[in-house]
């Protein structure tokens, strides 16, 4: 199960190399060497994207299957603006909030 929470940044900064590796593979670099990688790369990348799309979904206060709002054109865009949830919700703290990392030590 996935848990925890992220930011509207932080989902961004996770889901970017999956949008450009998607971008890379439209262009169709027909013939290069670097398709096969490219495509790899992007392969690898999508769990990642989703991984990230679920625990930013935790931050506005939603099951992960809200997730799949990436999958309209555009509408992604909203777990990248929307405001998530103030203080600790069902999935957990707030990012940022010192519990997320339970091995550090506490002031």
């Amino acid at each position: 199960m996935i848990k925890g929470r992220i930011t509207g940044g932080q989902f961004f900064l996770w889901y970017l190399p999956s949008m450009l590796l998607g971008a890379a593979l439209k262009v169709n670099l027909a013939g290069s060497p670097w398709d096969g990688v490219i495509a790899l790369l992007y392969f690898v990348s999508i769990p990642v994207a989703v991984i990230a799309a679920i625990r930013r979904s935790h931050d506005l206060g939603y099951s992960g299957w809200f997730a799949l709002i990436c999958v309209i054109p555009f509408a992604g865009w909203y777990l990248v603006f929307k405001k998530g949830e103030t203080g600790t919700n069902k999935y957990g703290p707030p990012p940022g909030a010192g519990a997320a990392n339970p091995a550090m030590p506490q002031p």
